[in-house]
């Protein structure tokens, strides 16, 4: 076995229950929405997202596990996992801790000229998946308003 291989067994030897529920939440909630996005036109998947009617906003603590979970579940399920699908999969899980969320999709010029998009997901002030050191660098498109446009 490499070394890289031995430190990933040595790290996961020592995660709780907890980290280890949260992880195998994340892979399950990770294949639903890709899933879910490969099925339904992006209309009904930007849909899900207008029907948020949760009246609190999740705790920092529960934001830093969803948070941690999926990314680091997105990083090893053999499926493309990127930016939205994570947000679709952290909203299906506040949905079942029932707590509100937002979701953000922004664009922004990259160094070519071309534009790149990206999503994120938001309970409150904070951010649940997609967090980008660079987030405030993308401009927020309107989805409230442009989703019957899709």
């Amino acid at each position: 076995m490499s070394k890289s291989a031995d430190g990933v067994w040595q790290r996961a030897g020592r995660l709780s229950a907890r980290h280890w529920k949260a992880l195998l939440t994340a892979v399950w909630l990770l294949a639903r929405a890709r899933y879910e996005h490969h099925r339904k036109p992006i209309k009904a998947v930007l849909e899900r997202f207008e029907a948020a009617g949760s009246q609190s906003c999740a705790t920092p603590e529960e934001i830093q596990l969803i948070g941690w979970a999926l990314n680091s579940a997105a990083a090893r399920v053999p499926w493309r996992s990127d930016c939205l699908l994570q947000a679709m999969a952290g909203s299906m899980w506040l949905d079942r801790i029932e707590r509100t969320y937002k979701l953000n999709i922004g664009v922004r010029k990259n160094a070519a000229g071309g534009l790149e998009a990206h999503a994120w997901l938001t309970s409150g002030d904070l951010v649940v998946t997609g967090n980008l050191p660079d987030l405030q660098g993308f401009t927020p498109i309107p989805l409230e308003s442009g989703i019957s446009r899709f």
